[in-house]
């Protein structure tokens, strides 16, 4: 009677089993449908442009790209689903400035703009870059060089438009879009394009030419880009795609996308892979690395010696553009100097010492930008590299903007970044050491320490040529050492080994 109790309970539940297997595994149509259901529309009408790699039209015909796939990401894991339109970058953005229910990326974000939307990023960075024809013999070193340099194509309502608008440019030509204006570039209808170094390589392509076609004669500045909301849409949503976005960074999920990309940031200048006993290329990477830091102070000082608040001369209007600048650039410390040597910086507002006795002022005072001069900063007695931009009112210099840029930062960031094993220093034009592995030798006079030795007749000899070997002893070794003079900055790079 047991034995036939279980019997009939294991029929029974076989058959529930069988009939619970046929209402899910068994239609997996079912199951789709399901699932599709936990996915609720958005409700947002979600618009970008052709702007590879972030966002472009693949060969199939869909909509690619890192910041596509960051958007899609992001709906995901808020289990909503929506709709994406690539349209030209003027029509894309009057809708989303309309339209109650409009998302737009990628979008950066400059003062006219920031207060028309609301905001989710950053979800990605690029740089602006003056583009000319190759062998066109164009070259600048300023934007006021640029503002005489014929025309320049850049895409309509876009930041960079608005950039160069801001800064006072009168010789641009708005246009629908990067294709177009590297089109007209190649056929000789405009002379510069103020494009971007992410894509412009890649567009390049695209429209039949080879990135050899175009050269860079001027890197601008560094911007991020960001999703845009119209106005109107609720405060909850921002912050829900914000945070997933913010979840993506945390998980590893935002770096896996950069990086397919080939957008995985200035860590990448040097290969943990350098063989150190091959020179040139480490001080390549060397010469970069340090160079990076100096433009990412130099490229924003140009930029802002050209606003209205730094033109002013009024410091209480400067500061707050310095203080922001320096909060991202913890390793510096920036200042506003009159005509007179007194200064300013944003710790101590009017410092009690005069920078006329400096021998970088005069030059400044000339009208012309002075980087790399090596000096002990007068507000912080650090050893430090000095980036120094004229403000100019009228043809007549009215201030300097300056930044004390901190060697010692300069050389752990090197040290990080290379093997512990290298050997690697800067001399300036005065002779003194502007970096070194041995921080303990930043600043001080070579002439002093070598003497008539053969370290000292070495350095002579990379002070008079702009690149090459050397050999001499030091320390009782035998070294050769790599050198090469850098253009920005005057310093003559070199790295070191051991015979």
């Amino acid at each position: 009677m047991r034995y036939s109790g279980i019997c009939a309970l294991i029929i029974i539940m076989t058959a529930l089993s069988a009939a619970i297997c046929g209402c899910t595994a068994g239609d997996s149509s079912q199951a789709a449908i399901t699932t599709e259901e936990t996915v609720s529309e958005s409700g947002l009408n979600i618009m970008t442009e052709e702007f590879p790699p972030f966002n472009y039209r693949d060969k199939n015909g869909e909509i690619a790209g890192q910041s596509t796939e960051i958007v899609k990401e992001i709906l995901s894991r808020l289990n909503q689903k929506a709709t994406i339109e690539l349209l030209p970058w003027s029509e894309s953005y009057d809708a989303a400035l309309k339209e109650p229910n409009a998302v737009l990326y990628s979008a950066g974000i400059n003062e006219e703009r920031e207060p028309l939307f609301r905001w989710v990023g950053p979800i990605g960075s690029f740089d602006y870059v003056l583009y000319a024809k190759s062998g066109s013999g164009i070259t600048i070193n300023s934007l006021d060089a640029a503002k005489k340099t014929g025309k320049i194509g850049v895409v309509k309502d876009d930041t960079r438009q608005q950039f160069l608008s801001d800064s006072n440019f009168q010789n641009t030509i708005s246009l629908q879009d990067d294709k177009t204006c590297l089109n007209k570039l190649m056929n000789g209808e405009i002379d510069l394009w103020f494009g971007s170094s992410l894509n412009a390589a890649y567009i390049a392509e695209e429209e039949g030419y080879s990135a050899g076609d175009i050269v860079s004669v001027y890197p601008v500045r560094s911007n991020e880009v960001y999703i845009a909301f119209n106005q109107k849409i609720p405060d909850e949503t921002i912050e829900n795609w914000q945070n997933a976005l913010d979840s993506m960074k945390a998980d590893g999920t935002y770096e896996t996308i950069i990086n397919k990309y080939g957008n995985d940031g200035e860590d990448s200048v040097i290969s943990p892979d350098f063989d150190n006993s091959k020179t040139d290329p480490t001080l390549t990477a060397v010469i970069a690395v340090t160079e990076g830091q100096i433009k990412s102070i130099l490229r924003p000082f140009e930029v802002l010696a050209m606003t209205n608040e730094v033109r002013s001369g009024e410091w209480q209007k400067i500061k707050p553009l310095l203080r922001t600048l320096e909060e991202k650039e913890p390793d510096t410390r920036l200042w506003y100097a009159n005509t007179d040597g007194s200064y300013y910086t944003v710790v101590d507002d009017l410092a009690d010492s005069n920078l006329k006795d400096r021998s970088y002022f005069p030059v400044v005072l000339s009208g012309e930008e002075s980087v790399g001069t090596v000096v002990i900063s007068h507000s912080t007695g650090k050893n430090a590299a000095i980036v120094a931009v004229p403000v100019i009112v009228n043809e007549e210099v009215i201030g300097i903007l300056g930044a004390s840029v901190y060697a010692d930062s300069v050389t752990e960031t090197l040290n990080e970044k290379l093997p512990a094993s290298t050997v690697y220093y800067a001399i300036d034009n005065e002779g003194k050491f502007a970096l070194s592995s041995e921080k303990g030798e930043i600043s001080q006079d070579i002439s002093l320490m070598t003497e008539n030795s053969s370290f000292g007749k070495a350095v002579e000899k990379m002070l008079s040529e702009e690149s090459g070997t050397v050999e001499y002893e030091k320390e009782g070794e035998t070294w050769t050492a790599a050198f090469r003079k850098s253009p920005l900055t005057g310093w003559h790079f070199a790295v070191a080994e051991a015979v």
